[in-house]
């Protein structure tokens, strides 16, 4: 059972140690990208544990191109950070301010109750002011003087992928959109980018895959996404790659993938060179993927609440929400346990924002673990607004007979 569905199957320690040792490193571009977000610590942390692995590095170009696409745009939103931070010291500051002033007008209350808060605040205040300035002025101008450059530089040095060669690139554009269409796993998430952008993920993906093949060596991918077109999320709680990936890797190239998050990678390759943890390091990879996805990602799926399940029947409410207006989006649900085949999928919207326009509502799989609620705006004109939807779906099994 395991040699026909090996991909189902969690690879042993040795078979990990071997893929350690042995396969091929690599990363996508937010991971590098997330370098210039990072305290210095934790970025020589990732640093070193990536130049550290037994095996070969090796960057697609997909990840190249986005990296270098990215980089003076991640280097000037990492310092507007502490403008942000000052701004939202200010208002903390007014709102204190605004605060005391209503106390001082209720005569009830003693006056020197609002005087002496604001004595003990206004010393914090200050004091955060000024460590947010010194902050600054510490933080690298990676403009002027960029040492991440020239350390990823030296770190994939001779080791970056090929582009698709021009005559494969129209037919690997189609696939791309049909897969996309399909919601085949990665990248179907990926709304609102322009030009061949929202087939990067696959364009990654495909790029990984035939090095992969071309060299017979299994791949350890590190990546920064945690949108559920990369990871299986069971009533919120991520449970691996998702099973589409692993199955496609073994079918596609003959040879295992190991998926890993920043955080978790940085876990691994310490525990494996017998090191503490950098537990500081972890939470702070952690808090950036989370910034980062609440403010590229529109979609979250916030609940699933199933009402019935059989082999045969799923229905109950899936809660999505939107945190930014997009023309369409698509949530995605599980079916746990899994249905005995493939079944038909329907769906109503029962609670939206009640700015909501005219729109259409579709539903469908082709699996029996997972499915896609798909809601699109009628008119291309009016965004879907940003709040929480609310769907009831229904997933049906119909069996074929069997003629006697």
């Amino acid at each position: 059972m395991k040699s026909e569905f090996s991909w189902y199957f969690k690879p042993d320690a040795d078979e990990i140690e071997r893929i350690w040792r042995n396969g091929i490193l690599t990363v996508d571009a937010n991971v590098l990208l997330d370098l210039y977000r990072y305290h210095e610590r934790t970025r020589n942390s990732l640093l070193e544990s990536m130049q550290n692995f037994e095996g070969e590095l090796w960057l697609s170009r997909q990840a190249s191109e986005e990296f270098f696409r990215n980089r003076n745009k991640v280097i000037v939103s990492s310092s507007k950070t502490f403008k942000e931070a000052k701004d939202e010291i200010e208002k903390l500051r007014s709102s204190i301010e605004s605060t005391v002033s209503q106390l001082k007008g209720n005569r009830i209350i003693p006056a020197d109750v609002a005087d002496q808060m604001l004595e003990e605040i206004s010393p914090s205040i200050h004091n955060a002011q000024e460590r947010i300035e010194e902050a600054k002025r510490n933080h690298p101008n990676f403009l002027s003087e960029d040492d991440v450059l020239e350390k990823v530089a030296a770190l994939f040095d001779g080791a970056i992928g090929d582009k698709f060669p021009d005559e494969n690139l129209a037919t690997i554009t189609k696939e791309a959109e049909e897969r996309k269409t399909n919601k085949i796993p990665p990248g179907y998430l990926d709304d609102g980018k322009d030009g061949d952008r929202p087939y990067g993920d696959f364009f990654l993906w495909r790029q990984i895959l035939d090095y992969s093949k071309k060299n017979s060596k299994p791949i350890l991918l590190v990546t920064s996404e945690r949108k559920e077109d990369w990871w299986e999320k069971l009533s919120g709680k991520t449970t691996g790659p998702r099973i589409e990936l692993l199955r496609e890797a073994s079918e596609y190239t003959g040879q295992r993938v190991l998926i890993y998050q920043t955080d978790r990678f940085l876990e691994f390759s310490s525990q494996r060179k017998g090191q503490s943890v950098d537990t500081d390091a972890v939470e702070e990879i952690r808090a950036v993927d989370n910034l980062r996805a609440e403010k590229e990602h529109a979609v979250e799926v916030v609940s699933q609440d199933v009402i019935s399940s059989t082999g045969d029947y799923h229905n109950g409410e899936l809660t999505v929400r939107l945190r930014r207006p997009v023309k369409n989006f698509t949530g995605s649900g599980h079916f746990d346990p899994v249905m005995d085949g493939a079944p038909e999928v329907s769906a109503t919207l029962i609670s939206a924002p009640s700015e909501l326009p005219n729109f259409s509502i579709g539903a469908g799989t082709g699996t029996n673990y997972d499915f896609n609620i798909h809601i699109r705006s009628d008119n291309q004109k009016d965004l879907l607004p940003v709040g929480e939807y609310i769907f009831e779906y229904a997933a049906r099994f119909v069996r074929e007979e069997v003629a006697e």
